[in-house]
């Protein structure tokens, strides 16, 4: 008896009700604390532990008399609903030392096609911006956005529209596959870690053709693979991978060429086998789910076997009481804030305990999706894509490397769909139809920064081509001798070309300039004339081969203002202006003080503004006391 009024009267259940009364953000209420030092970091601890002791002794299991029937949603054309699946993950590790674990996890099942919500516990497709202008009340315990998945860009599409977008990126029919159910990692509280995702794709025949493995990483990037059944790897035979139209389950084989743990290589292959959850036919209503993969090196040698798989069959929320519904967040809400430590927690035992080879991570191929950008990347971006297009429309038809150019930015922009945007000299004459376009798409976000921190951009662009391999490129380009050879003419065009600074123009400019923007542009002019200077090596690429060979020497020239900063000063805004000198200088002063490092700027610039903050509060304290001891 005691112990159970001990269990009732927990703090934890306090603050977890706390949250049923808000039903607010509780990353947004975690940084307002922390950032006025209101709760202590013990009291976090203490809390989190009380949080992990409930969850573990609350059931995981709904009863049939925690449920009654409640009218059912729009299906999205399929006769599937929204579907809850308990379920578990365990890894195996078999090479090259053994090691294995398993923990609970929560999937959502929600149908292609289907938009809107179950009361205030789960919302399907929903807006972000459509979410926070909903009451307290309204805002849902979990939700599944269209945001998180596939393309970053081309949240208003929604979940269908999405897959549409990404289906014809890949060449595929969309017409061939009539009905799409998306198994996923749902957010709780506006938070979520999602590793993987399931889409299945069905034809009219309410048959499994075709499925997308959707995964994430611990760095942000992402790899979509299209799995039709038909892909083998090499020595493999087509037979054994194509989907076993005799059963109910799906298998393909596929090359591994994506970064996901950093105790194995870019290299092997996966193979998965899944079940269709709703098979035959779409006609099992609640399903299953229960999927394997296994990765091989590229010896063909078996590391490792994930496998997930529900515990039950799938929970139908719209027919939970509100009593059922709180009990099932009760048992379930921390599952998904463990995802994150629960992987660091086996890295830390990989790496300590079973000593393996940790793998540098390469940057993402052109085939995945880099990190979301920062903010940093995102100024420079903005300036970077009308430099772009100023260099393409200004050159004329007389121009041997006059061309097309579709531009792919990992950065999302409200006017380039995820195709990318197209540039054209405007005196062109070309086919449209007919002249395919230089493709140029920077892999991640790194790419501004590396950029700006050279003075000759056609000389930093061949360099990254002429690495040795794929695993530190930034970018990828179709054409690389058409494309290096459009920025080697840009201090001829009037488009990226200043005055010099004896020119009246520049005097006259720098007059009207106030003083700290013309100290800004000189530091960052004096910045770029003492960085480190590396080898350059005139290598000659042509279609991204190596032609030709010379011998390296050292950069003895002048580290000018780049076109671009010129181009920004002219063409931009003041505002823009500003906002990318400030940029490119604390990139450059990080090389110096902070190995490369802007965010450690901007973390030293943030204990700055609280140490000044600290001194200014001390002072004015110090000041009271010796005023008022003066009077006494």
């Amino acid at each position: 008896m005691f112990h159970s009024l001990t269990f009732i009267l927990s703090p934890a259940w306090f603050v977890f009700f706390g949250l049923v009364y808000l039903k607010t953000d509780v990353w947004a209420v975690t940084a307002h604390a922390l950032a006025n030092l209101q709760v202590s970091a013990v009291s976090y601890i203490f809390v989190l532990c009380l949080f992990l002791a409930i969850a573990w002794a609350l059931p995981k299991k709904v009863n049939a008399q925690d449920t009654a029937t409640h009218s059912p949603e729009q299906e999205g054309g399929s006769g599937l609903k929204p579907l809850i699946f308990p379920a578990r993950t365990t890894h195996s590790r078999f090479f090259p030392k053994k090691h294995s674990f398993s923990y609970s996890y929560l999937l959502i099942g929600v149908p292609i096609g289907w938009r809107g919500s179950v009361g205030s516990f789960l919302s399907v497709d929903i807006p972000l911006h459509c979410l926070s202008q909903q009451s307290i009340w309204g805002r849902p315990w979990f939700a599944v956005h269209a945001k998180d998945y596939l393309e970053r860009a081309g949240e208003d599409l929604g979940l269908q529209g999405k897959l549409q977008s990404y289906l014809k990126t890949q060449g595929e029919d969309i017409r061939s596959y009539a009905y799409a159910y998306l198994i996923t990692a749902p957010r709780f509280l506006g938070y979520s870690f999602n590793p993987v995702s399931f889409w299945y794709l069905y034809n009219t025949e309410k048959e499994l053709k075709a499925m997308i493995l959707e995964v994430n990483n611990t760095f942000d990037e992402r790899r979509m693979y299209l799995l039709n059944g038909s892909s083998a790897s090499p020595g493999e035979s087509k037979d054994c991978v194509e989907e076993d139209t005799s059963s109910r389950t799906f298998r393909n084989t596929w090359t591994k060429d994506f970064h996901v743990s950093p105790f194995n290589s870019r290299k092997g292959s996966y193979t998965m086998t899944a079940h269709d959850p709703f098979s035959p036919r779409l006609s099992n209503q609640l399903g299953t789910i229960d999927n394997n993969i296994t990765l091989k090196s590229s010896k063909a040698h078996a590391k490792l076997v994930a496998r997930i798989s529900s515990t039950q069959p799938g929970i139908d929320p719209t027919t939970l009481t509100y009593s059922a519904r709180l009990r099932f967040i009760a048992a379930w809400w921390w599952v998904g804030f463990m995802t994150f430590p629960r992987i660091v927690k086996e890295a830390g035992k990989l790496f300590f305990r079973r000593k393996l080879h940790v793998w540098y991570r390469p940057e993402v191929l052109k085939e995945s999706i880099g990190r979301q950008a920062t903010m940093d990347e995102i100024i420079i971006e903005r300036s970077f894509r009308p430099y772009l297009r100023a260099l393409i429309e200004s050159s004329s038809t007389s121009d041997s490397s006059a061309c097309r150019l579709r531009y792919i930015s990992p950065v999302p922009h409200p006017s380039s769909p995820a195709a990318g945007a197209t540039f054209t000299p405007k005196t062109s004459t070309a086919d449209p139809e007919k002249d395919e376009p230089i493709v140029f798409k920077p892999t991640t976000p790194l790419f501004y920064s590396r950029l700006v921190r050279h003075s000759h951009i056609s000389e930093f662009l061949s360099s990254e081509l002429l690495r040795d391999d794929n695993k530190d490129r930034t970018f990828w380009v179709s054409h690389p001798e058409s494309f290096v050879h459009i920025f080697e003419r840009s201090k001829q065009m009037s488009v990226g070309a200043l005055p010099d600074e004896e020119d009246e123009d520049d005097d006259q400019k720098e007059s009207s300039s106030s003083i700290l923007e013309r100290y800004g542009w000189r530091l960052l002019h004096f910045l770029r004339n003492h960085r480190p200077r590396v080898p350059l090596d005139k290598d000659i690429i042509e279609d991204g081969n190596e032609k030709r060979k010379k011998k390296q020497k050292d950069d003895i020239r002048s580290f000018d203002f780049s076109p671009l900063d010129r181009f920004t000063v002219r063409h931009l805004s003041p505002s823009q202006s500003a906002q990318y000198r400030s940029v490119v200088t604390k990139i450059l002063v990080s090389d110096v003080v902070a190995f490369g490092h802007p965010e450690v700027m901007d973390a030293l610039g943030y204990l700055g503004r609280v140490a000044v903050s600290w001194g200014i509060v001390r002072g004015v304290k110090y000041g009271v006391s010796t005023l008022l001891s003066t009077r006494g």
